[in-house]
């Protein structure tokens, strides 16, 4: 509990938002990436979320629209000068002068028309309602719209005193029409940099630092090498495992250790009668196969589609065609009849009344895990086997199942059956993976699995599942980061559990990574679902968790704080293994950018409640 209330005061700051930067693994520069720092760790606890202040800071580019409208209002104020240059009387008297002055009325129109046209299309990207739902940008164009009619009367209508006070009138609005733009400028640019200035980091991080300066300062090789056992330790996360000398196999005995190179007896696996043939055949429907074929690696597939075609089926379906494709049936001997028995259970077992956590979901998070396999190429880094793949698959459709739509935390103080029977330790996460387990061993699924492959494949499967708790973020980010640093980080055989693990988190904590289309459908499903417990807390007399108040969640500020605390620094840092996953994560910047237009929207709403 005190760790999360460290992470819920350290949520208050923002989270760096840094350029993802390859650099090789294990190198000096992982660790030194951040740039120049004012350290202000808390040696309170190991794997506390510390956050530093970044000195060197990103600068935001500016939208290609906003640019052109700026220099269009700086010209447009500029010709405030140049009319009032001449008088009426100077127009009278100089054919030249009265030319120019018509000309830049036409030119003044021609911006004004221009104006217009931005403001139509800014309509049209977020919402007539929404955009002037911002009093600013009412006033905004009610500037240009009476500019307009000022200079079409001006360039109709006879009389110098007219012209003056037209004159007048339209350079007051040109120079308020500049303040107003610029004043949207500084909010969306203040907004686009929050989380500019900091960064999550960890003491362990800082340990490792410290111990490879200091390497750095000795020549002797046995102190260089003690250091570096050190830091291996540290990176492993091993440091408290037990060094056993002399009689290793007793002490291992009692200490319930696992021996190295234990052999799994013959007898103890399961029937692998040659007899039994399994094949790659699953009967999809013809036509959703081909709508797998065509869009299963877009980030933008419209699954909400299949959902109301298919209903529950739709993650069986999905599944059996990833099992179909990799050719996991007849590779790892599973039934296919089996499979859909477990699959349809899994998916019978998600909760349709959820606005959030459902089959929705499960299609998503697992279309998003095979999306970092394939495009991302982590079957090549990882270097993953068929089990692997298994793994990842079934973890990934099985990591919400049977979620009651209400987070641990309103579990933990309702004194809820799930939190007591886990004993406030991830009772969402504990329940989902042995929910997986019950119903792969009453539908036979692994039958033909020797004993060591299932222990692996139990073993990973659960790591993965418990690693989506989001009160974990900060510690298993911490690990995440420190093995990064390490000299000896390995995606294909040591870190593989890790790596594993992070594949899942980041795809559960996927939306911001997708086309808005899709992000903002899940975003409304989300805190639709947040807001549905926040009003049982009220009801209760419970403390009401963070964004569940849906009095006060402002959603696009809500959205902003998820980018920069959670989901940019931590697609970052997997970038470092999936150096593919750079092409993709501007996505998440321009959703940030949509989202910080829309802040005073969402703000007018709450307002008016």
């Amino acid at each position: 509990m005190a760790e999360e209330q460290n992470l819920k005061e350290d949520s208050k700051k923002n989270v760096g938002q840094m350029g993802a930067k390859v650099v090789p693994r294990g190198s000096k520069e992982i660790s030194n990436i951040l740039g120049e720092r004012r350290s202000s760790y808390n040696v309170d606890g190991l794997d506390r979320v510390v956050v530093d202040e970044i000195v060197d800071q990103k600068q935001v580019g500016i939208p290609l629209i906003d640019k052109i409208v700026i220099i269009l209002v700086v010209f447009f104020t500029l010709l405030v000068f140049i009319n009032f240059s001449f008088t009426s009387n100077d127009a009278k008297e100089d054919a030249d002068i009265d030319k120019t002055l018509f000309i830049t009325k036409i030119i003044e129109l021609v911006i004004l028309i221009l104006f217009v046209l931005e403001i139509s299309i800014r309509c049209i990207t977020v919402g007539f309602i929404a955009y002037f739902s911002d009093l600013w940008s009412v006033f905004d164009a009610l500037i240009i719209f009476a500019s307009i009619v000022l200079i079409i009367l001006d360039l109709n209508l006879e009389g110098d005193a007219f012209t003056t006070i037209s004159k007048v009138l339209r350079g007051i609005f040109r120079f308020l029409r500049l303040f107003l733009v610029f004043r949207k400028f500084n909010q969306v640019k203040k907004i686009n940099n929050a989380g500019a200035r900091y960064v999550v980091r960890s003491p362990v991080e800082k340990v490792i630092e410290i111990m490879r300066d200091l390497a750095d300062q000795f020549e002797d090789p046995d102190i260089i090498k003690q250091l570096n056992w050190g830091i291996t330790h540290i990176s492993n996360n091993t440091v408290y495992e037990p060094i056993i000398e002399g009689r290793r196999s007793e002490a291992l005995g009692w200490l319930n250790q696992p021996q190295q190179h234990q052999q799994i007896s013959q007898d103890l696996k399961r029937s692998m009668s040659s007899d039994i043939q399994f094949f790659d055949e699953s009967h999809l429907p013809e036509q959703l196969k081909q709508d797998f074929e065509q869009n299963i690696l877009n980030l933008d597939y419209d699954y909400f589609s299949l959902f109301e075609k298919y209903d529950l089926s739709i993650l069986t379906h999905l599944m059996c065609y990833y099992f179909q494709k990799e050719q996991l049936f007849s590779s790892l001997r599973i039934s296919p009849e089996s499979f859909k028995k477990c699959v349809d259970r899994l998916a019978s077992s998600y909760h349709k009344e959820n606005l959030y956590h459902n089959v929705i979901h499960a299609f998503d998070v697992t279309h998003t895990v095979y999306f970092f396999i394939q495009k991302c190429n982590f079957k090549e880094i990882g270097k993953l086997s068929k089990i692997d793949y298994s793994i990842l698959l079934l973890s990934a459709a099985a990591h919400d199942v049977d979620h009651p739509g209400l987070n641990n935390i309103f579990l933990s103080n309702t004194r809820h059956e799930l939190a007591m029977t886990y004993n406030d330790k991830s009772p969402l996460e504990q329940h989902h993976a042995s929910t997986l387990f019950r119903f792969i061993r009453e539908t036979d699924l692994l039958t033909n699995f020797t004993l060591s492959d299932f222990k692996y494949f139990r073993e990973k499967s659960i790591n993965m599942i418990l690693s989506t708790d989001n009160a974990m973020h900060g510690k298993d980010y911490n690990k995440l980061k420190a093995r990064l640093a390490s000299n000896d980080f390995d995606p294909g055989a040591k870190d593989k559990g890790i790596c594993f693990d992070t594949l899942l988190h980041a795809a559960d904590i996927s939306n911001p990574f997708k086309p808005m289309k899709n992000y903002e459908k899940w975003t409304f499903r989300v805190l639709g679902e947040f807001w549905l417990q926040g009003d049982k807390e009220k009801e209760l007399g419970l403390p009401i968790t963070m964004l569940c108040d849906r009095r006060t969640t402002n959603v696009a500020k809500s959205q902003i704080g998820f980018i920069d605390f959670m989901v940019l620094p931590y697609y970052n840092t997997l970038a470092q293994i999936l150096p593919q996953l750079t092409e993709y994560i501007d996505q998440i910047t321009e959703n940030k950018k949509a989202w910080a237009e829309k802040i005073e929207h969402y703000q007018t709403l709450l307002n008016t409640q």
